[in-house]
């Protein structure tokens, strides 16, 4: 009875902590702590005894996971787990029309071959012709490869 109350706890522990942590490896161990504490319940006690177990460890996990995302989100320490607004903003840089090709610009951080430049007030990703240019340093736009330009030292 110990050993299935023991797979049991342990299960329901993991089930509480892949709901924290997810990733399922915690869920696959859980599940793997159900079916031992079911078989050892139904070597020891029958079908009816290893049915009980199984079920009533479903049971328990479904109160746990209803109790940790209704409750537990409510107190202080809950709230940390769960975001509580959405995440604004982009990552990719602005794109460059084509008739800033042949226009003049200064870079905004060395090129070691790529990096910043600002052309008319823009920010743009350049890469260099030329290898390493400093900062502040003159350029002019020759051709655009996808997101970067492509740019010569003046």
């Amino acid at each position: 009875m110990s050993m299935i109350l023991g797979f049991t706890a342990a299960a329901l522990l993991l089930v509480f902590f892949e709901v924290l942590l997810p990733g399922g490896v915690l869920g696959v161990l859980s599940a793997l702590c159900l079916l031992a504490a079911s078989w050892i319940g139904y070597d020891t006690y029958g079908l009816i005894g290893g049915c009980a177990v199984f079920f009533g460890t479903i049971l328990l996990m479904t109160v746990l996971v209803f109790v940790e995302f209704k409750l537990l989100g409510k107190t202080s320490f809950g709230q940390k787990f769960f975001l509580k607004s959405s995440i604004e903003g982009h990552t990719r840089a602005a794109v460059a029309e084509d008739s800033v090709i042949g226009k003049e610009g200064m870079t905004l951080t060395r090129l070691n071959p790529s990096g910043k430049i600002a052309v008319e007030g823009k920010s743009y990703e350049a890469y260099s012709q030329d290898g390493y240019i400093e900062r502040d340093q003159a350029i002019a736009v020759v051709a655009q490869d996808n997101f970067k330009l492509i740019i010569k030292k003046l």
